[in-house]
């Protein structure tokens, strides 16, 4: 019997890309049409893996499906998945960080010049009748004595860096891991938050980055310093950020993602001042879409035929878990 994947709630409409991706494998791909929660097990409980979403891939979920050898995550964390019982249970967790690079850092550059140059607030001038009042948006800085701060210069970390390198007089980036680019300064995480004008996150969501961006590292912000994220939206702690552009502890903040989505209309952050605001649609182009879907199907594809695959999450515990 072919293997057997089941995307369980994607939510493209259709599984076309992913079933012409895994038919030159024999794979046969089914579509479960959205199920969450326990209803993953009776829809996938048989298969040799699943395509997920935003589900919640939980322990009691995945110790009730043992034939499952492949969880592939639609995106680029996986935080919705319980990583260290997919590794218990022999299960590689795969995912596509590498599909949307160019959109997310633009999407993040974009972000920061609008929020910078104070676009919004222009166009708000311009429908009140105020086209004259250009003093309603001082101060703006320029650039190029100004300091860009990065947390997190990975992919696309180091691709926003090669977006804006040139409108900064000086660039500097913090991440545990990877060394900066050149004409790019080290720096630790406080000094990113107390010496950078303009500050974007980069980094996955983990214990340790939960909350990253809280009250203290706000209070230890300038205060016209600015906030980019483009990444996972409980790295901010958006109570804390919401008293801040109130009491302007901040100059500003532009946010593609949310700790909640979509937001509760009565989220008082939703009506902060010099709030840039869009909807978790960083990753998104027609290209990045079709990336997205065809190499998470062949990534799983590769996985069940023992192919070596490029984005197993937990590869590292997997070959501890069978070596020792």
């Amino acid at each position: 019997m072919n293997p057997r994947l089941v995307v369980l709630d994607a939510s493209f409409g259709e599984i076309g890309i992913e079933s012409e991706a895994a038919a030159a494998y024999s794979v046969s791909i089914e579509d479960a049409g959205g199920v969450s929660g326990q209803a993953v097990v009776q829809a996938a409980g048989t298969a040799d893996g699943i395509l997920v979403q935003y589900g919640q891939i939980t322990r009691e979920i995945i110790e009730q499906c043992p034939s499952w050898r492949v969880i592939g995550r639609y995106g680029v964390g996986v935080d919705n998945v319980d990583l260290d019982a997919a590794t218990e249970h022999g299960i590689a967790v795969i995912n596509v960080p590498d599909y949307c690079v160019e959109e997310v850092a633009t999407h993040a550059a974009a972000l920061l010049l609008a929020a910078w140059r104070k676009l919004a607030q222009s166009r708000e001038l311009i429908e009140n009748g105020r086209w004259g009042d250009w003093k309603a948006l001082q101060p703006i800085a320029p650039m190029s004595s100004s300091t860009l701060g990065l947390v997190g210069i990975g992919r696309i970390g180091g691709e926003v860096i090669r977006l804006l390198r040139p409108f900064f007089g000086r660039v500097i980036s913090f991440d545990p891991v990877q060394d900066p680019p050149a004409g790019v300064q080290a720096a630790t995480l406080d000094e990113v938050f107390t010496e950078a004008d303009a500050i974007s996150l980069h980094c996955p969501l983990t214990a340790e980055t939960r909350d990253l961006v809280n009250a203290e590292r706000l209070d230890s912000m300038k205060p016209g310093a600015l906030l980019v994220n483009v990444s996972r939206g409980p790295l901010v702690d958006t109570v804390a950020l919401n008293e801040a552009l109130r009491s302007g502890t901040i100059a500003g903040a532009a946010l593609d993602v949310l700790p909640q989505e979509p937001p509760d209309a009565s989220d008082p952050l939703l009506t902060a001042p010099n709030l840039l605001l869009t909807n978790h649609s960083a990753w998104y182009s027609e290209v990045s879409l079709a990336r997205l879907r065809q190499l998470l199907a062949q990534r799983c594809c590769d996985a069940l035929a023992g192919e070596p695959v490029p984005t197993v999450v937990n590869a590292r515990d997997l070959a501890a878990r069978v070596a020792g």
